[in-house]
């Protein structure tokens, strides 16, 4: 990518605190290998709708080729065909917290929070997550296999100061 980072923000009002984490890359080249393999068109494997497209009379415009079983034209080889942008922002962590004010011998104060990770992603990236990795060698980076994505989730806490 030409830039990437994260963006950290803290709010707080009152007992009340609201935190985020953003990441975001800029300029990143990706490979999009599951797209490559369900719009090649050259067997009979499931395909996406992408395939409705396709080349099919003279004349026509379109960005899919005609597609044969067997691919002799060589339209489903390595291409730039499928070399996305992967630019991304990512709302990464959000987590807001309230401080109760209990002080006592025992307890100095009790924190509760609720945290939420991967709630969106703005990128017009047309694989599952740009943000991915498939391996740590150097021959896999900017390569989607099409692995799972970093998923949704949700969490909720108790923070007790002693």
């Amino acid at each position: 990518p030409d830039f990437y980072g994260n963006i950290m923000s803290n709010i707080s009002y009152r007992r009340f605190a609201l935190r985020t984490v953003f990441t975001y890359s800029y300029g990143n080249d990706v490979y999009n290998y599951q797209r490559s393999k369900l719009e090649a068109g050259s067997d009979y494997s499931n395909q996406t709708s992408a395939m409705l497209r396709r080349w099919v009379v003279d004349k026509q415009v379109t960005d899919v080729p005609k597609s044969y079983y067997g691919d002799p034209m060589g339209n489903a080889r390595f291409s730039d065909r499928w070399i996305e942008d992967g630019s991304f922002l990512k709302l990464k962590t959000i987590t807001l917290s309230y401080e109760l004010p209990i002080k006592n011998d025992f307890i100095e104060g009790i924190q509760l929070w609720v945290s939420a990770n991967n709630l969106f992603t703005l990128t017009n990236y047309l694989g599952l997550d740009p943000e991915f990795s498939s391996s740590n060698s150097v021959y896999y980076q900017g390569v989607d296999a099409g692995l799972i994505p970093s998923t949704k989730s949700y969490y909720a806490g108790v923070k007790f100061n002693l």
